[in-house]
Parts: C-alpha cells; sequence; structure tokens
C-alpha cells in the first residue's frame, strides 16, 4: 500500500468490517523504547523521560521534546490481515527550516512494510491497513519523532490472534543526544538513523535524544545510569557550542561527571561517545562561550581519553566528522536562514551505515547481561 492510499486511509470513521478492539492499555501491547506511560480517559501517551519528574530534566520548558516519541514503537503478534489505530496526534512545534510532517511506520517482521501520514491536529483520528500477511506475524507501529502521539486503541479482524511480543533476547541499546539523534530530517521514524542502526543490528533502542537539550544534564546521567543497557552511546556537543552551557575546562569536567554517573550502574558496558558529525556554519565560528565546533571536539576527546587513562577501557571516543563528514554536506537540510546541522532524509542511512561501522571497529558492541524476557 502506497503513502498516498494510506493518506486516503486516515479518517476518523470505524471499519467497515467486523473487528476485535484492543484498549490501548491492554496488556497484550508493549511500548518499546518508552521510559514512562501516561494514561489519560481513554487513551496512553508514551514519554522518554519519567513523566512525573520531567520538570527535573527540562527545567527550561520544554516538556513536550519528551513526550514525542522518537524510537518509540507499538508492538503485538497477530494473524490478522489488516489492522485499524485510533489515535491523537499533536502538531509539530514551530522549526525553523521545513516542517515535519507526522508520519508513522508499520514495520512487520522486521521490515518496513508501509509509511502512514497522520493528521495532527490533536483530534481523534485513525487509519486502517490492510497490508499484513494475514499469518502470525510481529507488528511494530514506529511511533512520530516530532510529534506528541496518544495511543487510543487498535483494531483486528474479527476472530484474529492477538498476542504479547515476545521474542529472543534482544540487547538493549540507550543512546542520548540532540535534535540530529532525535531524528530531525529522516523520511519516517524508522529511518531516522538511530532506528536503522537498532533495526539493523537487532537491537532493543531507547532514545533519550531531545532537541536543544544535550548539554550533559546530570538528571539525564542518572536516567542512563538506572536503564537497563547492553549498549550506551552519547553524541554530544552540537547543543552545548550552540547555547554555551560550557566553556572549555566546564566542558571537560562536566563529561568526565556524567559518564562516572552512568558508570555507577554500568561500570563495564561498552559506551561510545561521539562528537557532533560536521557543522559546516561552527567549525571555526565561536559560540556563546567562546568555542568553535573544533574546540569543542577537543574537549570531549579530552575528556575520553582522561577517563580511558584512568581505567575506563570500554568507554570509546568516536569522532563525529568521521561518522559524517564535510564530505556529506550535501546530504544535509538547508533550512533557509539557519546552519546546516542535520542531516536530511537521504543522509540518515549514510550516517548509520557510518556510526554502525566505526562502533564495530571501536569493538564497542553489545554484551548482553539481562536474561531473556
Amino acid at each position: 500500500m502506497s503513502e498516498a492510499a494510506a493518506r486516503l486511509a486516515t479518517m476518523p470513521t470505524r471499519p467497515a468490517r467486523a473487528s476485535l478492539d484492543i484498549r490501548h492499555d491492554d496488556s497484550r501491547l508493549r511500548y518499546r523504547g518508552a521510559v514512562s506511560l501516561q494514561r489519560g480517559p481513554g487513551w496512553t501517551a508514551p514519554w522518554r523521560l519519567p513523566r512525573e519528574e520531567a520538570a527535573l530534566y527540562l527545567p527550561e520548558g520544554g516538556l513536550g521534546r519528551a513526550a514525542m516519541p522518537s524510537g518509540v514503537r507499538v508492538t503485538l503478534r497477530t494473524d490478522s490481515a489488516s489492522l485499524v489505530c485510533r489515535y491523537q496526534a499533536d502538531p509539530a512545534p514551530t522549526l525553523n527550516g521545513p516542517e515535519e510532517r507526522a508520519r508513522l511506520d508499520v514495520v512487520c517482521d522486521g521490515r518496513r512494510a508501509d509509511t502512514v501520514k497522520l493528521e495532527a491536529h490533536g483530534g481523534d483520528a485513525e487509519f486502517r491497513w490492510d497490508g499484513l500477511p494475514g499469518r502470525m506475524a510481529t507488528v511494530e507501529l514506529w511511533l512520530p519523532f516530532y510529534h506528541q502521539f496518544r495511543l487510543r486503541g487498535l483494531a483486528v479482524e474479527a476472530g484474529a490472534t492477538v498476542e504479547v511480543d515476545a521474542p529472543g533476547r534482544q540487547p538493549r541499546w540507550v543512546h542520548c543526544g540532540s535534535s540530529i539523534s532525535q531524528g530531525r530530517g529522516a523520511a519516517s521514524p524508522s529511518r531516522t538513523w538511530t532506528a536503522l542502526v537498532a533495526r539493523r543490528n537487532g537491537w532493543d533502542l531507547t532514545s533519550l535524544a531531545l532537541g536543544r537539550s544535550s548539554c550533559l544534564e546530570p538528571m539525564t546521567a542518572r536516567l542512563m545510569r538506572d536503564l537497563p543497557a547492553d549498549l550506551l552511546t552519547l553524541c554530544v556537543g552540537v547543543n552545548v557550542q550552540a547555547l554555551g552551557s560550557h566553556h572549555g575546562d566546564a566542558l571537560v569536567s562536566a563529561l568526565i561527571g556524567f559518564v562516572r554517573t552512568v558508570r555507577e550502574g554500568h561500570p563495564t558496558t561498552p559506551f561510545a561517545v561521539m562528537s557532533t558529525i560536521t557543522a559546516p556554519e561552527r567549525e571555526e565560528v565561536p559560540g556563546p562561550s567562546g568555542m568553535t565546533m573544533r574546540e569543542c571536539r577537543a574537549r570531549i576527546r579530552r575528556a575520553v581519553t582522561l577517563l580511558r587513562d584512568h581505567g575506563d577501557t570500554r568507554l570509546h571516543y568516536l569522532h563525529g566528522p568521521d561518522v559524517f563528514g564535510p564530505v556529506h554536506t550535501r546530504l544535509m537540510l538547508e533550512p533557509e536562514g539557519s546552519d546546516r546541522l542535520h542531516p536530511a532524509a537521504d543522509g540518515h542511512p549514510v550516517l548509520a551505515s557510518r556510526f554502525g561501522t566505526l562502533l564495530r571497529l571501536a569493538r564497542c558492541v553489545p554484551i548482553p547481561t539481562a536474561a531473556a524476557e
């Protein structure tokens, strides 16, 4: 089914066929990648921070970013040939550059089956998808990465079997980053660079990437410390340099403290720290704290080197421009009147491929520790 056809199927009407309704809080549904769940009257909203304490993580008021379910997927197993999704999606915040459209990906047995354009007006809506195989299959709904989303419920064909998604043990990957990692510019939710890395490697992604909020916040370090993880990664630098949150020496100290806090819960888990990918307009231009992007990366490398010299041999540094560098600027968004900072849709697969390759070269790969689910 094409995206155009899916758009036609997106309408606030009930399915014509007899159906089996599945409540938003049904125990057979999993919200993979969510840190907490908010339950409302007839809906569930996944959050990527502990909702009750979200203001402690984002005191400047950007709580909406934590309710944007980047990397979150609603999963189940069913032998139905069709699926109806009832939902509410809020409009994206005002952004510089191209508008991010609300999309949801249907992934069946690990393969993206379709991308559905959602109605993002905050009210009730639904779409129907008739492309399921009609045999037992694992279905994942990858939720929008730049829109808040509330699931009201699902429906499958009457008489269909519905089971909880219980795959074999997947290594848990916890990633923290900025809007580059949240997915800005990606073609759809399962095609952000972090989603592509997770899907290609069979990793269970939890994304803590929040636009304008990757400044080594201590509460985020505590959360990474406490989440189950077989692999930890952090992309840092762009918000630090742009917002002036740390000057040179303070950046080194803050990153050392951040990593040491995470290490309290994961003393030997493979951990990669990646500096910012290429930022053409900021490489040699000082930010509010006086650092250029090149200087910012040098400080990040210094912090990682110090930690490794003090015994953290499973901590690795990835140089951002080696992952996505000057040769890739043609694959970046070029918003009018704004810096080039984010990969465009064609850039996300390139970033994902190179990130995965450099992780493997650094021998930074998951070491499963938890029992099978």
